[in-house]
Formats: C-alpha cells, structure tokens, sequence
C-alpha cells in the first residue's frame, strides 16, 4: 500500500502558494495564474477580466447575446446559459417527461407542449431556405441573419474589411484596440485570438497534428503544409525574379537570390 501512495504521489502537482493539489501540470499552471492577478482591465468599464473570458465579458457591453434558443428566440450570452434553458422549458430528460409529454418521431426527444414539438420538427425538415445560395435553416430568425451575411452588414469603421456576423466583427475589432487577451501559460507570450493562442501552443507542446501525405512529414500548422511544404511536391513556383526571371517555391528563397542581383537593383535606383 505503501508503494502505491509513493506513486500517486509523483503523479501529483503542488502549488507552492496554497498547496492545493492538482493532478496534472497544465492545471496547476493555469491555477497559479490566479496568484499571479493575471487580470486585464476591460476597456469600456476598467473592470479587471481574465484573459480567457475577455472575448465573453464584452459581450455584456455590446448587448450581444450570440447564443438562441431554435424554440423560442430567447438569447443568452453563453452557450451554458441556453442549455440549462433548454433543459427547463422545452425538453424533458429521460427520467423526467410524463405521459402528457410530446414525442418525437424522429430522434425520441420528448417536450413540455406541441408547440415546442412543432418547432422542434423544424430542425429535422430545415423549411426556410436563402433565396441566394440556397442555404437551410430550422427556424426563420437564423435565415434572416444568414441573409444580412450576403448583405455584408457587418463592417470594420477602422480597415473597411467586411464579416457575416456581428460577432466575428466584434472578435476581429479586438485587433485594432491592441489588446491581446489571450496569454500563453508557458512563455506569456500574448495573442489577440484563441485561435492564434492555440496554434502557437504546438510550438511548447511538439504537437504536430498535420501530416503531408506524400512524404510523410509532419507540420504543427495547417498553413505551413498546404501553402510552403506542398510546393516541393506540386512544383509550383510563384515567386518570380524580376531581373532575371528565375522562379522560386518559397518566397525567403527569392530574397535570398536577390542578393546576387544587388549591384543590379543600386543601378535602376
């Protein structure tokens, strides 16, 4: 028994400042943030926000509620917030729903009134559908908001550039404001996306998840495959020299040879 404990205990991680427990490294890394105050002020109300819910927080502010309900239009601000909505109004769990309950044939799931059953039914048959690309939805409010995407309603003042939705809007504006609310927990490197956080995490983690399915070697980004590495296969040069017309596959190898050329490019200047 003794043996066992020993082991358990090389499994564990420590906080060296509230000695809580933890059984995995990542863990206690993200806990001893919480000492750290790893807190950013919120622009708009100087509110101190972890970085990780930053994007959440400024929904508050914006009235953005991007998460709602297919039944009955209700919005929440977190997709938690709906479930436990769904789960209260319209549907019953398994060991909940009664004989009065309604039934649907096609997935078993069961709701408090027909009415609920009937829009629900939707999401099964998808009856509204986009004049433009032909597109279907489950209910009326989700076609006319795909519909302003066609419009392109939802503009950046600050660089003109155009999104389908008010939230990758209010994602992309977080860009021109500087913050970067995304931090690494190895190296406190910050990001102004989740996305970009993620990809640079692989670096720490040696995860490389892309696999070039010609030879076999592996990218800890989908970009470095498909545009740079598959060149080499493809042949595909695009970079071209101006003064001498030789074709390159990458552009750092063009700057490279450019150099040979510099005694060329002082003469034109």
């Amino acid at each position: 028994m003794e043996n066992v404990n020993v082991n358990q205990q090389k499994k564990l991680h420590q906080c060296d400042v509230c000695n809580k427990v933890f059984l995995r490294r990542k863990y206690l890394t993200k806990h001893k943030n919480r000492h750290l105050g790893r807190k950013i002020p919120c622009e708009i109300c100087d509110k101190g926000i972890v970085p990780e819910t930053y994007t959440k927080h400024l929904r508050i502010h914006s009235g953005e509620k991007s998460y709602k309900c297919d039944m009955c239009g209700k919005a929440f601000y977190e997709l938690g917030n709906l479930k436990q909505h769904i789960t209260a109004i319209h549907i019953y769990s398994n060991n909940q729903y009664d004989e009065k309950s309604y039934k649907c044939e096609k997935c078993d799931s069961r709701f408090v009134t027909k009415k609920n059953l009937r829009r629900h039914i939707n999401v099964h048959e998808k009856p509204y559908q986009c004049d433009f690309c032909g597109k279907r939805f489950s209910v009326k409010y989700r076609l006319n908001e795909h519909r302003q995407g066609h419009e392109n309603n939802y503009k950046c003042e600050a660089c003109d550039k155009v999104f389908t939705t008010s939230s990758r809007l209010n994602i992309h504006l977080i860009k021109h404001t500087g913050v970067k609310p995304y931090t690494c927990q190895l190296c406190e490197k910050s990001f102004s996306s989740l996305a970009n956080l993620q990809i640079h995490e692989k670096i720490h983690t040696g995860q490389k998840p892309y696999k070039c399915e010609v030879c076999g070697k592996a990218f800890n980004r989908k970009d470095n495959l498909l545009y740079k590495h598959m060149k080499i296969h493809t042949g595909e040069k695009p970079y071209v020299c101006k003064y001498c017309s030789k074709r390159f596959n990458r552009s750092e190898n063009l700057k490279t040879h450019m150099k040979i050329h510099k005694d060329v490019m002082f003469s034109v200047e």
